[in-house]
């Protein structure tokens, strides 16, 4: 393990698109060439990833937790999250899509009845869709289509038809996780919450006050408490504590920095604090969860 994260940065080997599409032989010939990082042990991505099975099966590790993906399942990987592959994903076919870190945002212009409001929101949702949760549908076949425009060689409007693609691709996916959960949510809950999850993401090292992230949307915490509530089945509190506890845990696992460094990396003053913490949120000690394989 490295002292500090290691990060991996959107690399398209074309710096003119936002996309890029590998099948899986494609791109486990590049991650073992690439000397920058193990891609086998965890490490932190700062783009989106969506991966895709066709044939075969794999297990994928994101965020403390080993996915089985079988044909036609669907992952979706958000910016900042840990992950990593496995030895199962040489054996499979499929294909990786890439989106750099600012994709999504130019999406916001959709209407609100479409917003992606679950998907990529790990938060609220697992990241995960399996083909018999999509019905008569399937991410296969558009899959299929992306592989097939990244490649061809005209090259006239290729971006546009790429993010055409991506954005039915998206769809597909955010259809898929609305008729799961949350039928009777309202479209302002979630960018509610989804406000209060990127402050939380920058600010958690400064302070942990519920209070200060309501007072910060000018919203009552009352209110926010229970958006909360109604989306993650979590109070406010417990769903900060779960937050940091899973920063924590994202340093043990993908670094070697000690304890003590941990914690004031976390905002915590003092390693004692973020030791107590740790184990009444986890139920483990730092140091056994390191060690845990």
């Amino acid at each position: 393990m490295t002292e500090e994260f290691p990060s991996i940065i959107y690399n398209s080997k074309n710096t003119n698109l936002e996309i890029e599409v590998m099948t899986f032989a494609e791109i486990y010939t590049k991650l073992i060439n690439d000397n920058s990082h193990n891609p086998f042990t965890p490490h932190k991505i700062t783009f989106y990833l969506v991966i895709i099975v066709t044939e075969g099966h794999i297990k994928h590790f994101v965020d403390f937790k080993l996915y089985n993906l079988q044909k036609g399942s669907a992952l979706f990987i958000a910016k900042n999250q840990v992950h990593h592959f496995t030895e199962f994903f040489q054996n499979a076919k499929g294909f990786c899509i890439a989106l750099n870190s600012t994709f999504l945002d130019d999406y916001y212009f959709l209407p609100d009845n479409i917003k992606f409001n679950r998907l990529y929101n790990y938060h609220l949702e697992e990241p995960v869709l399996h083909q018999h949760e999509m019905g008569k549908d399937s991410f296969v076949d558009i899959a299929h289509k992306l592989n097939e425009e990244y490649h061809f060689p005209d090259t006239f409007a290729k971006h546009e038809i790429l993010r055409a693609y991506v954005h039915v691709l998206l769809l597909k996916a955010e259809r898929a996780k609305q008729t799961k959960t949350y039928n009777d949510a309202q479209p302002f809950w979630f960018e509610v919450f989804s406000k209060f999850k990127d402050k939380l993401e920058k600010e958690y090292k400064q302070t942990r006050s519920s209070r200060y992230y309501a007072s910060e949307l000018n919203i009552s915490y009352k209110f926010l408490n229970d958006i909360v509530k109604k989306l993650t089945e979590k109070t406010i509190k417990a769903f900060i504590d779960d937050f940091v506890t899973t920063e924590i845990k994202r340093y043990l696992v993908s670094t070697s920095l000690s304890i003590k460094e941990i914690a004031y990396k976390t905002g915590f003053d003092e390693p004692t604090n973020m030791i107590k913490f740790f184990k009444k949120n986890a139920n483990v000690s730092p140091m056994q969860f390191r060690k845990t394989p």
